[in-house]
Protein backbone atom coordinates (compact mmCIF):
# COMPACT_ATOMS: atom_id res chain seq x y z
CA UNK A 1 0.00 0.00 0.00
CA UNK A 2 0.90 3.61 -0.88
CA UNK A 3 0.13 6.85 1.00
CA UNK A 4 0.49 9.99 -0.33
CA UNK A 5 0.88 12.47 2.88
CA UNK A 6 0.67 16.30 2.50
CA UNK A 7 1.84 19.25 5.90
CA UNK A 8 1.42 22.89 4.52
CA UNK A 9 1.28 24.17 7.76
CA UNK A 10 4.17 25.95 8.25
CA UNK A 11 7.41 27.15 6.25
CA UNK A 12 8.73 23.63 5.85
CA UNK A 13 5.35 22.44 4.10
CA UNK A 14 5.90 18.96 2.20
CA UNK A 15 4.86 16.47 0.43
CA UNK A 16 5.79 12.85 1.32
CA UNK A 17 5.24 9.41 -1.01
CA UNK A 18 5.75 5.92 1.35
CA UNK A 19 5.36 2.99 0.81
CA UNK A 20 4.51 -0.23 3.47
CA UNK A 21 5.63 2.46 6.20
CA UNK A 22 8.75 3.55 4.57
CA UNK A 23 9.49 6.74 2.91
CA UNK A 24 9.93 6.31 -0.85
CA UNK A 25 9.86 10.11 -2.08
CA UNK A 26 9.32 13.25 -0.74
CA UNK A 27 9.96 17.18 -1.65
CA UNK A 28 9.85 20.02 0.68
CA UNK A 29 7.49 22.78 -0.31
CA UNK A 30 8.08 26.51 -0.23
CA UNK A 31 5.89 28.68 2.17
CA UNK A 32 3.48 31.73 1.53
CA UNK A 33 1.92 32.33 -1.64
CA UNK A 34 3.88 30.47 -3.72
CA UNK A 35 2.60 26.96 -1.90
CA UNK A 36 -0.61 27.73 -3.13
CA UNK A 37 0.79 28.05 -6.76
CA UNK A 38 2.52 25.13 -7.18
CA UNK A 39 1.06 22.49 -4.74
CA UNK A 40 -0.62 20.35 -7.19
CA UNK A 41 2.08 20.44 -9.67
CA UNK A 42 4.71 19.38 -6.87
CA UNK A 43 2.36 16.65 -5.97
CA UNK A 44 1.62 15.46 -9.43
CA UNK A 45 5.23 15.20 -10.51
CA UNK A 46 5.69 13.82 -6.98
CA UNK A 47 3.12 11.00 -7.78
CA UNK A 48 4.44 10.60 -11.63
CA UNK A 49 1.18 9.09 -12.36
CA UNK A 50 1.91 6.17 -9.27
CA UNK A 51 -1.70 5.32 -7.78
CA UNK A 52 -1.55 5.84 -3.86
CA UNK A 53 -4.50 3.68 -1.54
CA UNK A 54 -4.90 6.85 0.80
CA UNK A 55 -3.90 10.31 1.76
CA UNK A 56 -3.29 11.59 5.21
CA UNK A 57 -3.09 15.82 5.33
CA UNK A 58 -1.60 18.06 8.15
CA UNK A 59 -4.74 19.21 9.77
CA UNK A 60 -3.10 22.21 11.98
CA UNK A 61 -2.54 23.99 13.90
CA UNK A 62 -0.42 26.65 12.06
CA UNK A 63 -1.24 28.99 8.95
CA UNK A 64 -4.99 29.30 8.58
CA UNK A 65 -4.47 29.73 4.97
CA UNK A 66 -1.72 26.97 4.37
CA UNK A 67 -3.90 24.28 6.36
CA UNK A 68 -6.83 25.10 3.99
CA UNK A 69 -4.58 24.96 0.93
CA UNK A 70 -3.42 21.67 1.56
CA UNK A 71 -6.73 20.09 2.89
CA UNK A 72 -8.69 21.43 -0.06
CA UNK A 73 -6.11 19.24 -2.80
CA UNK A 74 -6.12 16.51 -0.23
CA UNK A 75 -9.94 16.51 -0.65
CA UNK A 76 -10.02 16.67 -4.24
CA UNK A 77 -7.67 14.25 -5.13
CA UNK A 78 -9.87 11.87 -2.25
CA UNK A 79 -13.08 12.40 -4.26
CA UNK A 80 -11.40 12.74 -7.43
CA UNK A 81 -9.42 8.86 -7.01
CA UNK A 82 -12.15 7.75 -4.82
CA UNK A 83 -9.57 6.58 -1.94
CA UNK A 84 -9.63 7.53 1.77
CA UNK A 85 -8.47 10.37 3.21
CA UNK A 86 -7.32 11.08 7.18
CA UNK A 87 -6.00 13.90 8.82
CA UNK A 88 -3.18 14.21 11.60
CA UNK A 89 -1.68 16.74 14.28
CA UNK A 90 0.67 18.95 11.69
CA UNK A 91 3.04 19.49 14.96
CA UNK A 92 3.69 15.78 15.04
CA UNK A 93 5.42 15.99 11.88
CA UNK A 94 8.32 17.83 13.62
CA UNK A 95 8.86 15.81 16.75
CA UNK A 96 12.34 15.03 17.30
CA UNK A 97 13.91 11.89 16.97
CA UNK A 98 15.12 11.60 20.36
CA UNK A 99 13.79 9.27 23.12
CA UNK A 100 12.04 11.49 25.84
CA UNK A 101 9.47 14.70 26.77
CA UNK A 102 9.02 17.51 24.13
CA UNK A 103 7.26 20.24 22.92
CA UNK A 104 6.69 21.65 19.33
CA UNK A 105 6.07 25.16 19.21
CA UNK A 106 5.12 27.26 16.35
CA UNK A 107 4.68 31.26 16.04
CA UNK A 108 0.88 31.65 16.25
CA UNK A 109 0.89 35.27 15.31
CA UNK A 110 -1.31 36.72 17.65
CA UNK A 111 0.38 37.06 21.04
CA UNK A 112 0.99 33.73 21.59
CA UNK A 113 2.09 29.93 20.11
CA UNK A 114 0.77 26.72 19.03
CA UNK A 115 2.39 24.49 21.18
CA UNK A 116 2.34 20.00 21.35
CA UNK A 117 3.97 18.57 23.99
CA UNK A 118 4.69 14.55 24.36
CA UNK A 119 7.02 11.73 24.90
CA UNK A 120 8.66 9.39 22.60
CA UNK A 121 10.13 5.85 23.01
CA UNK A 122 11.30 4.78 19.88
CA UNK A 123 8.88 4.89 17.08
CA UNK A 124 6.21 4.85 19.81
CA UNK A 125 4.91 8.75 20.45
CA UNK A 126 2.28 9.99 22.74
CA UNK A 127 0.50 13.26 23.10
CA UNK A 128 -1.06 16.09 24.30
CA UNK A 129 -3.52 17.75 22.29
CA UNK A 130 -2.01 20.66 20.28
CA UNK A 131 -2.97 23.84 22.34
CA UNK A 132 -2.95 27.90 21.40
CA UNK A 133 -1.19 29.98 24.86
CA UNK A 134 -0.33 32.95 25.46
CA UNK A 135 3.50 34.10 25.41
CA UNK A 136 3.57 35.09 29.39
CA UNK A 137 1.97 31.52 30.17
CA UNK A 138 4.60 29.62 27.83
CA UNK A 139 7.35 29.42 30.88
CA UNK A 140 5.27 26.81 33.56
CA UNK A 141 5.21 24.85 30.34
CA UNK A 142 8.61 24.62 29.98
CA UNK A 143 9.79 23.38 32.81
CA UNK A 144 10.53 20.13 33.03
CA UNK A 145 13.48 19.26 31.62
CA UNK A 146 12.18 18.55 27.85
CA UNK A 147 13.88 18.70 23.97
CA UNK A 148 12.11 22.20 22.61
CA UNK A 149 11.71 22.06 18.68
CA UNK A 150 10.07 24.68 16.16
CA UNK A 151 10.43 24.15 12.32
CA UNK A 152 11.01 27.76 12.66
CA UNK A 153 13.09 28.69 15.66
CA UNK A 154 14.24 32.26 14.36
CA UNK A 155 10.58 33.64 14.65
CA UNK A 156 10.00 32.08 18.31
CA UNK A 157 13.27 33.90 19.58
CA UNK A 158 12.57 37.40 18.36
CA UNK A 159 9.54 37.07 20.21
CA UNK A 160 10.99 34.64 23.11
CA UNK A 161 14.82 35.77 23.53
CA UNK A 162 15.24 33.63 26.29
CA UNK A 163 13.99 30.73 24.59
CA UNK A 164 16.37 28.69 22.59
CA UNK A 165 14.30 25.85 20.47
CA UNK A 166 16.44 23.45 17.91
CA UNK A 167 15.11 23.86 14.60
CA UNK A 168 13.07 20.59 13.59
CA UNK A 169 12.73 19.52 10.12
CA UNK A 170 10.04 16.76 9.56
CA UNK A 171 10.70 13.54 10.40
CA UNK A 172 9.84 11.14 7.25
CA UNK A 173 10.78 7.67 8.54
CA UNK A 174 8.63 8.65 11.59
CA UNK A 175 5.95 9.98 9.54
CA UNK A 176 5.85 7.40 7.09
CA UNK A 177 5.97 4.33 9.29
CA UNK A 178 3.29 6.13 11.26
CA UNK A 179 0.87 6.76 8.38
CA UNK A 180 0.06 2.88 8.55
CA UNK A 181 -0.80 2.59 12.29
CA UNK A 182 -4.66 2.49 12.51
CA UNK A 183 -4.70 5.28 15.81
CA UNK A 184 -2.83 7.69 13.49
CA UNK A 185 -5.71 6.99 10.78
CA UNK A 186 -8.06 10.07 11.94
CA UNK A 187 -11.17 11.40 10.47
CA UNK A 188 -9.88 14.91 8.70
CA UNK A 189 -10.65 17.71 11.01
CA UNK A 190 -8.98 21.41 10.88
CA UNK A 191 -7.56 22.30 13.66
CA UNK A 192 -7.75 26.53 13.50
CA UNK A 193 -7.37 27.24 17.36
CA UNK A 194 -9.23 30.16 18.24
CA UNK A 195 -7.58 33.38 18.73
CA UNK A 196 -7.31 35.10 22.07
CA UNK A 197 -10.44 36.68 23.05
Amino acid sequence: MKALILETSTQKSFLLLAKEGIPVKSKLLPGGPELSRTLAKEASMLLENEPVDFLLVGQGPGSYTGIRVGAALAKGLSFGWNIPLYGFCSLKAFAPNEDGPFTVLVDAKMGGVYALSGKRRGDQIDTDLPRLIRLHELEPLLQNNQTIVSPTPTELMKRLPHLTPKEASPSFSSLAAWAFLPEFQTPLELTYLSPFI
